[in-house]
């Protein structure tokens, strides 16, 4: 939902200008002040000379220095209006792994190859963040095989091409989709095409780990995070997506 409170960048300008006019005139009191103190409350010239020197000064150097802000401020302004500054608005995250399921892989990896925590290779390591990313792998497959990805609206043109092209050797099976997860860990929700973005979200954070675990005890004889991602055992369980799909999209077709 947009805010209409949230200031936009040119008014933001010029409330920094105000303020600055505000503190300028402020600090102008100051030569008012010693000149006070110069005529009443110092009796030696010397004296005056100090105090006039200790408030003319500062606030002269103060009052420039806003008024080379104000002049930098102003251009900005005029920057703004022929360039207008858009507010990103970022999109809900759906998935990101930091790192929090890695210690559950590692043990199940570590027992399943009879393997000791501080003698992993690179190449252990590299295998156990393939099982760490077992929660989001299997859907995360089912989005690019139907063809509901697309680039974040947060990527910039290269990083959206560059990451296309993975994609579309996800698509043919030439790359993991956990390949890509390792290297970009947090997934939006705009990420899905709108056709099938309400599903995925709803499916993500409702019965689909449930599902996953079933899978895994059944067919794999494994925990979650206990096993790599293979597109044969993918093929096996997108058709449980596929169901949920359906009944996802033929609840919403009688709910309208």
């Amino acid at each position: 939902m947009e805010n209409k409170n949230k200031k936009t960048r040119k008014e933001e300008l010029k409330s920094a200008i105000k303020g600055n006019i505000i503190i300028a005139a402020v600090f102008q009191l100051f030569p008012i002040v010693g000149i006070f103190f110069a005529l009443f409350c110092t009796a030696d010239r010397i004296g005056s000379i100090v105090c006039l020197a200790i408030s003319i000064l500062p606030a002269e150097t103060v009052a420039l220095a806003l008024l080379l802000q104000n002049r930098k401020f102003k251009q900005q302004i005029k920057e703004e209006e022929l360039h207008p500054t858009v507010n990103a608005e970022y999109a809900p995250t759906l998935f990101k792994n930091d790192g929090y399921t890695y210690e559950k892989a590692c043990e199940l990896y570590c027992k399943q190859f009879e393997k000791k925590p501080g003698k992993l290779t690179k190449e252990d390591e590299n295998n156990i963040w393939h099982y760490a990313l077992d929660d989001f792998a299997y859907l995360f497959m089912w989005v690019i095989e139907n063809d509901y990805y697309q680039p974040s609206k947060e990527f910039d043109e290269d990083t959206a091409k560059e990451i296309k092209d993975f994609i579309s050797l996800i698509k043919k099976r030439k790359e993991l989709p956990t390949t890509y997860l390792i290297s970009n860990d947090y997934f939006a929700e705009d990420e899905v095409k709108k056709k099938a973005r309400s599903f995925v979200a709803d499916y993500f954070n409702g019965s689909y780990i449930e599902d996953v675990k079933k899978f895994a005890a059944k067919h794999l004889e494994s925990e979650l995070y206990g096993f790599p991602f293979r597109f044969e055992d993918y093929d096996i369980f997108k058709t449980r997506i596929d169901e949920a799909y359906k009944t996802y999209t033929d609840n919403k077709t009688k709910e309208e």
